[in-house]
C-alpha cells in the first residue's frame, strides 16, 4: 500500500526499449515457426487407424467422457463441448452433475506423461464400472496406456521430425498437439455424421 505523499516505488520488470525490438521480433518469428514445424510432425504422425477406432468407439458409446489433469484436461474439455455441440451426450468426468459411468460409457483421459495420479486412478475407476477406456497420451508404456483398450499415440516431435526432441517446455507441444488433434476429430465428425452448423450452434449455451 502506498502512503499519501509518497511515489510509488519502480518496478524493476524489464520494460524493453527500441533497441530490443528487433531482436524480440526475430525471436518471436523464429520460435512461431518452431511451434507452427513442431505442431505438423507432432499431428502428421499420428495414426489414422487409431483415430478411426476412436470415432468407432464415440459412434458406440451410449455416453462419453473425458478427464485430464491442467492443460491436458483443458484440451479434453474443450472436446467435450463440442462433441456436445455434434449431439453426443459428454460429460467432464470431474464435474458434480456428471452421471455414474458404466457399462456401454466411454472415457476418453488426456495425459502426457500418462502417469498423473488422479487421472489413472480414475481410468481405473471406469474400467470397474465396466466403461471402455481411451488414452490420448505421448508414452505408449505408461500406466494409463495399460489401462486403456485404445491409445492414441502424440509423440513430440522437433521442427525436424526428431522424435522426443521438441524445443518447446516440457509437455507444452503434447498440450498444443491434444487440443488441435481433438479439434481436427470434431471437425471430421462434423463432415462425416453431416451435422449442421446451425444445429451445433442451437445447442451452443444460452446462459453466457
Amino acid at each position: 500500500m502506498v502512503k499519501p505523499g509518497t511515489m510509488p516505488e519502480k518496478s524493476t520488470a524489464p520494460t524493453g526499449t527500441g533497441d530490443d525490438r528487433p531482436a524480440l521480433r526475430t525471436a518471436f518469428a523464429s520460435a512461431r515457426r518452431t511451434v507452427l514445424r513442431e505442431l505438423d510432425a507432432l499431428l502428421g504422425s499420428v495414426d489414422e487407424d487409431g483415430v478411426e477406432r476412436l470415432v468407432e468407439e464415440i459412434h458406440r458409446a451410449k455416453r462419453v467422457y473425458v478427464l485430464g489433469a491442467g492443460r491436458s484436461g483443458l484440451s479434453v474439455e474443450g472436446f467435450a463441448m463440442r462433441l456436445m455441440h455434434l449431439g453426443y451426450q459428454a460429460h467432464c468426468a470431474d464435474e458434480s452433475t456428471a452421471p455414474a459411468a458404466g457399462p456401454g460409457d466411454l472415457v476418453i483421459i488426456c495425459t502426457g506423461s500418462g502417469s498423473t495420479p488422479t487421472v489413472v486412478q480414475l481410468a481405473e475407476n471406469a474400467r470397474k464400472a465396466g466403461s471402455r477406456v481411451v488414452a490420448v497420451t505421448s508414452h505408449a508404456d505408461s500406466e494409463a496406456a495399460g489401462l486403456a483398450d485404445l491409445v492414441v499415440l502424440l509423440r513430440e516431435f522437433s521442427a525436424d521430425h526428431e522424435a522426443d526432441s521438441s524445443a518447446q517446455f516440457v509437455g507444452t507441444l503434447f498440450e498444443q498437439g491434444a487440443y488441435l488433434f481433438f479439434d481436427c476429430v470434431v471437425l471430421a465428425l462434423q463432415r462425416t455424421d453431416r451435422v449442421d452448423e446451425k444445429e451445433m450452434f442451437g445447442r451452443h449455451t444460452n446462459l453466457e
